[in-house]
Order: C-alpha cells, then structure tokens, then sequence
C-alpha cells in the first residue's frame, strides 16, 4: 500500500465540496457516465449489454452475486476459491491473503451464506483516505491514536500507521477480559468498534477518554448509544460499511450521511417513508457494485444539516430487510401479512426498564421467540412487546420465552431475526 497515495486521497476528501444538490449530482453524473461505459468490458456479467443510464442495468441482490461471483469480478475468480482463502486467513488471524492480485475479504454472513469481496491495493488506499478524511476529528496533522476492534485487521492500517496516526488492531475474537486489557492500554483518542464491544467498554469503567467513539458493523440502538455516551461522556458517531464499501459516516454534528461523492443510492422504497438502498460504487473497479441491493433498511432524514452538506442524512439504520417481522393482521383473513420493523421490536421491549438485553427470533407467521436479561423481565418485556404488536394492527402471535445466546465475537449481533423459512408479505 501507498502512504502517500493515501495522503493524497485524504487531502482530496478533505476539501471535497458541493455548493448544493445539483452540483453533487453532476459530480455523480460525470464519474457514472465512465462507470457504463467499461461496464460491459470489464464484467461478464454485463457482456453484450450498452448501458446508457444506470436503470437499464439489472437491480443485483446477494442471490445474484453468489450464483454469478466470477462474472461480478475482473479476474474472473470464483467464489469457492475466494471463501477457501478467506476462511483461511480467518483461521490463521492473516489478513494479507491475495488472489490474483486482489486482496480478499470475507463478509460476515449476517444473512445466511458467507459471501466475500475483492480489492486491489488502490482501492484499498482510495478507502483509507476517504475515511481517514471523515473520521479524525482534527485532522491528520493534529495525531490521533486510532485504536480498531474489528474481526480483521491487515495492511490497510498499516499504511498510515506512524508519525502523528497511530493505528492498534484489536482482534475482537479476543475473550472480553483480554480485549478490554488491550483497550485499555491503547488508550485511544479515537475508538472504532461494534456497538456490542461499545458498551462493555463503557460499562467496564476503564477511564478512557476518547475524543471521539465511532460505532461500526452492526446496528446502533439509541439504547447502546445512550450506555455508551454516559460510560464515555462523548458522542457516538457512525461509519456505514458493508460487503458493497464504504457507504457512509457521521459528519461533525453527529448525523449519518450517506457517501454520495463514491457512491449513487437509489431508494426502493418499503413503507413508512423507509427505503432499503440500492448502490452503484463510482470508483470501485476490481468487483462489480453496480445497482447492487445492500439489503438493509434505512430511516432518512430529510431536514438541511448544519454541516452544509447535499448529501443524504440517515436518521437511523433500523435494521436489515430480512429482520422485518411478517405477522398476520388482525381481523384479516390470511394469508394477509402486515410489517413489524425491528427498531419497533427495539422501542417496545426496552420500554420496559429492567431489561438490560433482548433477543426476539420469528418462527412462523404466528409465532415469536423472546429472551431477556435478565429473565425475571420477560414478562413484563411480552406484554409490552404484545401492546405493541396490536397498536400495529397485528394479530398477536404466540411468545414463547427463550436464552439469550452468548456472545460470539466474530458473529455480528442481531437483536431481531425472521427465520428465513417465514414468508415476507409485500410493502
């Protein structure tokens, strides 16, 4: 990896600007128009095709990029070979393992079957810079002590590690006693982990004092937010990443705002002014991410941010669309379906003050499977949970109590889950 075109592609970010929507817009235009045009010489996927705007490509979801991952690829490696060397670096805690060329990663397989990506080693320096760029709350030259609690580290750190930056990779599948330990004594400036490791280090009482606390891979709860804030008196911010890139981060004033200088998003729309994105990477060239569904649901915010900036402000990622519970609607003959997001499923259960942590699984269209800590809440978590389901309008299904799981450090938290074998109804 480069430093200094890390350097130049932070510098670049840095003083990135748009006097207003249509400026950001053409910026998008100019760079898309590029994008179509290599489209079908660089992917199989698209061979023989003559894309002239983004809507005459095909809308690619998680299915598509399993059954077709060489075509989706410059090199044309397939899957299996990517997952073999992937879950072998995972295995051996190496996380330098290329393939042709291409770095390989290995996404968390929150959905269902493990997928994996592919970058080149300037797209990963592209990255750094971008995010370097919106993370440092003063910038590169003030320093700052980076400390990442994420389930793979690896040279992209490295990169700019040194002088004023330093960068500590903290290995989160580490037992929490040991992970705490290297917390502690990296002593950040600036903390990036899952909103999980987030709380036990705010609970743990380890008096740090971070300039700024960065929640990363899994959904923020305001919940979380709230422990985290008063453990570590500062706000908590957000990078939005996925298997897709680099998708977003919190701008000064604390409001998520979608990377729209990088990527394009389109919004399929799912109700109640919800929207699941639908992402076409600008400069992303060693893999396909192209209309690519990312799958989460998203919550905007439409209102001007005082940080001036065009781009799309997310008020809250509530979830994925797969986590949607699917019930049947009161007073309806079925097989009538009506939504239950999982940011409601959050509100209703941790409405309740004893419950410290949850776990809501749907079994069938009828059926739930609720388990609080501490148990003795359950009860009370139900009824709250039940008033909630009819308020929506939902027949109230069967609630049975279960065990909250305990934690698996490289497997993200999902609070909420719709067992793939549960229908989903139509927004």
């Amino acid at each position: 990896m480069s430093r200094a075109r890390v350097v130049w592609h932070y510098a670049r970010a840095r003083h990135r600007t748009f006097a207003g929507r249509a400026a950001l817009e053409a910026w998008q235009d100019r760079h898309l128009r590029r994008v179509l045009r290599l489209a079908p010489r660089r992917y199989a996927f698209y061979a023989g095709t003559t894309p002239r705007a983004l809507t005459d490509l095909p809308v690619v979801d998680k299915v598509d990029v399993l059954a077709r991952f060489a075509d989706l690829n410059v090199r044309g490696v397939g899957l299996d070979e990517c997952l073999a060397a992937a879950r072998s670096a995972e295995r051996g805690r190496d996380f330098g393992t290329t393939l042709r060329g291409l770095s390989v990663g290995l996404s968390s397989g929150t959905t269902g079957r493990q997928t994996a990506f592919l970058t080149s080693a300037a797209e990963r320096d592209r990255w750094a810079g971008e995010v370097l760029a919106r993370t440092l709350p003063d910038g590169l030259l003030a320093g700052a002590r980076v400390t990442l609690v994420l389930r793979a580290g690896g040279p992209l750190y490295e990169s700019v590690d040194g002088g004023r930056v330093s960068f500590r990779f903290v290995d989160l599948a580490l037992d929490e006693d040991r992970l705490l330990d290297e917390i502690r004594a990296a002593d950040p400036t600036v903390l990036v982990a899952p909103p999980s490791v987030l709380v036990a280090v705010a609970r743990a009482g380890l008096g740090l004092r971070p300039q700024r606390v960065l929640s990363v891979a899994e959904v923020l709860d305001p919940h979380d937010a709230a422990v985290v804030e008063d453990g570590l008196g500062v706000r908590v911010d957000q990078v939005y990443q996925a298997a897709e890139g680099f998708l977003g981060a919190s701008c000064r004033h604390g409001r998520l705002h979608l990377a729209e200088d990088l990527v394009v998003v389109e919004r399929e729309d799912v109700g109640g002014g919800r929207f699941v994105p639908v992402v076409t990477d600008l400069f992303r060239s060693s893999q396909a991410v192209l209309r690519r569904r990312v799958g989460d649901v998203l919550v905007p915010d439409e209102d001007p941010c005082p940080c001036g900036s065009p781009m799309l402000a997310v008020r809250e990622i509530v979830g994925r669309s797969d986590d949607v519970l699917w019930l049947a609607r009161a007073g309806v003959a079925a097989p009538a379906l009506g939504s239950f997001h999982p940011d409601f499923v959050r509100a209703a259960v941790l409405a309740v003050p004893e419950v410290d942590d949850f776990r809501v699984d749907q079994t069938a269209t009828d059926a739930l499977r609720l388990a609080v800590e501490p148990a003795t809440a359950f009860d009370a978590a139900r009824r709250s949970l039940e008033r909630a389901l009819a308020d929506a309008g939902l027949a109230v299904p069967s609630v049975v109590p279960g065990e909250v799981e305990p934690r698996d450090p490289l497997v993200k938290r999902r609070r909420v889950r719709r067992d793939p074998a549960v229908p989903a109804g139509a927004c």
